[in-house]
């Protein structure tokens, strides 16, 4: 009978133990949050400061307008650039499977018209503050 009291009041105490490490992270974690929030108010942050300008290019271009739009895709102290997807590949040769393309249904600007070292894509959102 004493060994059960024991084993019971033994696991209590563990469980007890646990329960007082998940309540400690858990405070931690929204010490840290708190800190984050006091630091951007202090900023001038507003939740509903912000633009988005959606990005979604896939077509060929030249190594030199490739890297070029990478670099622009670097984060600044007006803007971030969130990224979703970025795939690049080179030595870019046509489809031979896909049937050849009327002058009519091609427009200018159709990527079937550009000619690239590079077949770029790159979707995700530039983040300006809206100061």
């Amino acid at each position: 009978m004493n060994q059960d009291k024991l084993r019971a009041t033994t696991r209590q105490t563990r469980l007890l133990t646990e329960h007082q490490r998940a309540l400690a992270q858990k405070q931690s974690t929204l010490n840290r949050i708190k800190g984050f929030v006091d630091r951007a108010r202090s900023a001038g942050v507003k939740r509903d400061g912000w633009a988005y300008y959606n990005v979604n290019i896939e077509e060929p271009v030249p190594f030199a307008e490739a890297e070029q739009i990478l670099r622009q895709t670097a984060n600044s102290s007006s803007y971030y650039f969130k990224p979703i997807m970025l795939h690049v590949r080179a030595n870019i040769e046509p489809d031979v499977k896909a049937p050849p393309k009327t002058a009519s249904a091609v427009s200018g600007d159709s990527p079937d018209t550009r000619t690239g070292d590079v077949l770029l894509t790159l979707k995700g959102a530039f983040v300006v503050n809206r100061r």
